[in-house]
């Protein structure tokens, strides 16, 4: 069978199994979160990194028999464990890629990405996301710890240039806090110039994670108010209008913007059919997490869990114990997806973007007692890592 009959069947799958309200599914997660370690060149302040993570590192013949097991299914392919792809045995990451012909949707601080790395990878790249907060190098640095600012812009110069030539999706992630905001519209600008528009990204914006002890002191929802942020999205939102750059604010509401000047590059390839396809479950199935349904994390450790925050408490087993398949079917998984049929959401889940910043979700179940257990606040969310 090929490897697109393959992810085409696997999608029916999933919406066979939601339709059916199966707790054993016979579709496999379709995008795999897994780097063989965490490493990492930076200690940005809203990371778990920021805290000391104590180094996870798979054994080669580990990390290989592992991904020679479940590239088969993926159709994507995050390499990251909070961490830098580049530092993740790259080389590895793309022999494997080539081989089974997946393609990457990658996070990167673009400190070690350059132009040339880049043009090596980008046959194989779905997506690249470059992490990137402020235009002013003091504050950059400051969020991003240890990154060298001129050396970042210079890489991202490089890579926007290919991307525009080989028409490579690429966008830009800024994770808001007390101290860009105030330069959001100059953030739009500045990428811009650095060729942004030309290489159609979209830079989205999103909401700081309590994820290390420093993101405390730059929660912009306890340094601004509400009229404050909302003014300063909006001016970036009339920025990116008069030159021509895609903007998203994934923020809950009263902060959700959305500003579409132009069609981002796509590869035209089953990645892209995955995206609609989660598009389609977050529309048709909204009261279950669409993420679960398609995304496995798998951290260098072995241990699974069923989306990008990989919560402890919803850790699905571990592949160094039991294999992907069985984890997948197996009891935490089916309890887990129990849960979700019927609204009775992990703790986690009900603080996550993911699920209730839906525009499709039916959030009735805050009447019902959820919001005095949890419920979704502005500064919570849920996104990949950046």
């Amino acid at each position: 069978m090929s490897k697109i009959v393959r992810d085409l069947r696997n999608y029916y799958a999933v919406i066979a199994d939601l339709a059916s309200h199966a707790e054993t599914w016979s579709s496999r997660p379709g995008w795999l979160e897994f780097a063989p370690n965490n490493v990492c060149n930076l200690r940005c302040i809203m990371c778990a990194q920021a805290d000391g993570l104590p180094l996870q590192v798979m054994k080669k013949e580990d990390a290989v028999a592992l991904l020679d097991h479940v590239l088969p299914h993926t159709t994507l392919w995050t390499p990251s464990a909070l961490s830098e792809p580049m530092l993740a045995n790259f080389r590895l990451v793309l022999e494997k890629c080539r081989e089974h012909g997946v393609y990457l949707n990658m996070y990167s601080n673009c400190t070690l990405l350059d132009g040339a790395a880049f043009a090596d990878m980008s046959e194989r790249v779905h997506k690249l996301w470059i992490s990137f907060d402020s235009c002013d190098p003091p504050v950059l640095e400051m969020l991003r710890a240890g990154a060298d600012f001129a050396k970042v812009v210079q890489n991202i110069r490089e890579v926007l240039a290919i991307a525009a030539e080989r028409q490579i999706p690429v966008g830009f992630v800024a994770v808001l806090v007390k101290d860009n905001v105030a330069r959001l519209a100059e953030l739009v600008d500045f990428l811009a110039d650095l060729g942004a528009v030309a290489a159609h990204c979209d830079l989205r914006v999103q909401p700081m994670l309590d994820n290390a002890a420093r993101c405390a002191e730059q929660n912009v929802f306890r340094a601004h108010s509400e009229a404050q942020i909302t003014a300063e999205l909006d001016r970036a939102c009339a920025r990116a209008r008069a030159r021509g750059l895609n903007f998203h604010v994934d923020i809950d509401e009263p902060y959700r913007r959305t500003v579409a000047m132009q069609e981002p590059f796509t590869r035209n390839i089953t990645g892209d059919v995955l995206s609609i396809l989660l598009e389609e479950v977050r529309e048709r199935f909204p009261q279950f997490c669409s993420m679960s349904t398609s995304y496995v994390k798998i951290e260098p450790d072995g241990r699974v869990f069923p989306c990008c925050r990989g919560p402890r408490e919803l850790e699905m087993g571990n592949v160094h114990e039991q294999s992907l398949e069985q984890i997948w079917n197996g009891p935490k998984y089916r309890e887990f997806r129990r849960r979700m049929f019927a609204q009775d959401y992990p703790e986690v889940c009900r603080t996550c973007d993911v699920l209730v910043a839906n525009p499709h979700f039916d959030k009735a179940w805050l009447q019902r007692g959820g919001a005095a257990q949890g419920g979704s606040s502005p500064a919570s969310g849920s996104s990949p890592v950046t």
